[in-house]
């Protein structure tokens, strides 16, 4: 009997025991999930930043998804890059994203129209656009005037596309100017002999060799394509300056940390990341 007795106090002594260690595992779930908040923005949070940019951000963003990395230890940075059309209507039609950032106002604010944004978008950089030709420029071309001469193999990005209209734009800017004519626009676009997705594509068929010529951005530029382009120059007068807005969006996985890779790109860091892959400083906001 005694044997008995001694057993059922084990019994309840180890009940007390678990009920104790469930208790203590409670609490330290509970400072854990604490841990993963927007208040401990580096800490053991973890998981996936999936940020929408238009393609000409692949360097720029590239570089600063790396130090994003570094400084938010577990946490991982998935870009999706492609034309801002394309990636405002993957937004509208349900993709999940928690970062949009547009190479044009318009795009996001389609976005903003279907109430997909969570805050103000920001402008957080410019660009221009410049004409580009194979660096053996095989066609000849040694001014922007030369783009509406007969034969020119031109290729541009599809018309959706903000770098395809801001070359629309620059083109009917051309054929009001006296010194073009006002079928300057027009035979310049007879030219086009393909319309590509983005306008990383564009770039890719001259430097390839594919095509004589195409408008990019300053940014699109970049080191590795430097050595095998020639960059013809838009007049200052009929260039646009292309302003890029960036925004969370609403239903981001993690709001926090969405904030924190827009504050990270408007940055004095994320400027200089910027400035190096060729853009210019974001407009004054007012």
């Amino acid at each position: 009997m005694p044997g008995k007795r001694g057993g059922r106090g084990g019994f309840r002594g180890a009940r007390g025991t678990l009920a104790l260690l469930l208790g203590l595992a409670v609490v330290a779930a509970a400072s854990c999930g604490g841990a993963g908040g927007e208040g401990n923005p580096g800490g053991e949070r973890g998981g996936t930043l999936t940020v929408f940019a238009a393609s000409s951000l692949t360097d720029a963003f590239g570089e600063l998804a790396r130090d994003f990395e570094k400084r938010h230890e577990g946490v991982e940075v998935r870009a999706s890059y492609a034309s801002s059309s394309t990636l405002a209507t993957q937004i509208i039609q349900g993709a999940p994203a928690d970062v949009f950032a547009s190479a044009d106002q318009q795009q996001m604010q389609n976005v903003a129209d279907e109430g997909l944004l969570s805050g103000k978008p920001r402008v957080f950089a410019r660009n221009r656009e410049v004409v580009i030709a194979p660096a053996d420029n095989p066609a000849g071309i040694r001014g922007f005037g030369d783009l509406s001469r007969p034969g020119i193999r031109l290729v541009l990005a599809a018309e959706e596309v903000p770098a395809a209209e801001y070359a629309e734009q620059i083109l009917r800017k051309a054929s009001e100017d006296p010194s073009y004519g006002p079928e300057f626009r027009r035979a310049v676009l007879d030219n086009i002999v393909s319309r590509e997705e983005d306008v990383r594509a564009a770039v890719n068929r001259v430097v390839a060799g594919d095509a004589d010529a195409t408008f990019c951005y300053a940014s699109d530029v970049t080191p590795d394509v430097r050595e095998k382009v020639r960059i013809i120059e838009i007049p200052e007068e009929l260039n646009v300056v292309a302003t890029y807005p960036i925004a969370v969006v609403r239903g981001a996985k993690d709001p926090g940390l969405a904030r924190e890779w827009v504050e990270l790109v408007l940055s004095g860091e994320g400027q200089r990341v910027l400035r190096k892959w060729g853009f210019m400083p974001a407009a004054r906001e007012p």
